[in-house]
């Protein structure tokens, strides 16, 4: 008997509700919508042949509203749903959790597993999933890494990889990440991390709140990509020049910290515009740009601050200490749900003949 055919959902159940929405009225997702979300993902799973659906527990209620929708599903849907599984851990409500699940599933053989948040959730799963590969749905605040798009076609696409239709030479796209790494005065590695879409040198000392509200304190943007379309710090240097999302390399921005309201700095080499947060246009003041490649290595050392990731303050360090930040290339697999279903259409991978007595 062949294994199963599993697909994971990590599904964060309060993303996008950080104070960035709060102070510039942006719209959260209610957790009810979450879980219509999750359904509509795994009728789509269903509609493919998948047989599990591996999930990430949670204690917001998501868990309890999915249930609620189960019924009614199976009993109207044309296939048969997937077993559900819920990943059998501890809930310490955190991005931990996220991360814990991504490495469950992992190990549990998942084809693939679609992710539902912000940069942040991608970041989190994208530390624990290994290569396997992921499918991105945006659902956050700063959403530079999960495309938008309804959640029903990134499944689709999604199973249609997961139960072998569609070769992963043509399903799977190669991602960059960027390394941080926080040495002490010996040289020792204290601490490392990664991020997906920028990693930011606050002037700062204390990590207090994980989002960042203002641009007065930033110092240097490294990016691996910057879309003019996107949300946060990377819009930043989209600004100043785009990088597509699988092109290789990325952008390193130098910046100078405001003086007053209206005029650049004198050491300023230009001060543009650029959306930080959803109703949110800053004003940065810019001292110079380059491309970073993976043979590029930035260092800092000497001075105190914050480093922020993918939009969120995670690491501090002082005059002691120093960073170092690259670039990878191929670090991780997402689902390419444009090439994947453009794949399917050539390929009439869901046309099926019609017999007599199944067309009226």
């Amino acid at each position: 008997m062949s294994a199963p055919i599993r697909v994971g959902i990590i599904a964060n159940p309060v993303s996008a509700r950080d104070i960035r929405r709060v102070m510039s009225h942006a719209a959260g997702l209610p957790l009810a919508e979450r879980a219509n979300m999750v359904l509509r993902i795994v009728q789509a799973l269903a509609a493919c042949g998948v047989d599990e659906v591996w999930l990430m527990p949670e204690t917001e209620g998501l868990r309890t509203h999915l249930a609620r929708l189960l019924p009614a599903a199976a009993a109207e849907s044309a296939y048969p749903l997937p077993e559900l599984v819920w990943a059998d851990m501890p809930v310490r409500s955190c991005t931990q959790d996220s991360t814990r699940t991504a490495e469950i599933m992992h190990a549990a053989g998942v084809r693939a597993i679609i992710v539902l948040g912000g940069d942040g959730t991608h970041r989190a799963v994208v530390k624990g999933c290994g290569r396997t590969p992921i499918a991105g749905i945006s659902t956050g605040t700063n959403n530079a890494f999960p495309p938008m798009r309804e959640a029903t076609v990134t499944a689709f696409a999604t199973g249609l990889y997961a139960v072998g239709k569609i070769p992963a030479a043509t399903a799977l796209a190669a991602n960059k990440c960027l390394h941080i790494r926080r040495l002490n005065a010996a040289g020792d590695l204290v601490q490392q991390d990664i991020a997906l879409i920028d990693a930011a040198i606050l002037n700062e000392r204390i990590l207090g709140a994980k989002a960042i509200g203002d641009a007065d304190t930033l110092r240097t943007i490294i990016v691996t990509q910057a879309s003019v379309e996107a949300v946060g710090l990377s819009a930043i240097a989209a600004m100043l020049q785009p990088v597509p999302r699988h092109a290789e390399g990325g952008l390193l921005v130098e910046l100078v910290p405001l003086e007053g309201a209206h005029a650049p700095r004198a050491d300023a080499a230009c001060r543009l515009q650029a959306v930080m947060a959803p109703g949110t246009v800053a004003s940065v003041n810019i001292a110079a740009y380059r491309r970073l490649f993976s043979d590029g290595l930035y260092t800092l050392s000497g001075q105190n601050g914050l480093i922020a990731l993918d939009g969120e303050r995670e690491i501090a360090f002082r005059t002691g200490d120093s960073i170092e930040i690259s670039l990878q290339e191929q670090a991780f697999y997402t689902v390419d749900v444009g090439a994947a279903l453009q794949y399917a259409a050539e390929h009439h991978l869901t046309a099926h003949p019609v017999s007599q007595g199944e067309t009226s």
